[in-house]
């Protein structure tokens, strides 16, 4: 009965270490999509051409 108590305890570990690093990264990526929706009224777009004689 022990081993199965520890195998328990051992697979909670294991999720709550998964559940923090996916927060991590939805965390992260929320962020980069806030900067992309924030940079775009700020951005210019400029063609130029150079032409050699």
């Amino acid at each position: 009965m022990e081993f199965c108590e520890r195998m328990r305890a051992s697979m909670l570990i294991v999720i709550m270490f998964c559940m923090m690093c996916v927060s991590t990264v939805l965390a992260r990526e929320a962020k980069i999509a806030e900067a992309q929706g924030n940079q775009e009224g700020n951005m210019y777009a400029v063609c130029e051409t150079l032409y050699q004689k």
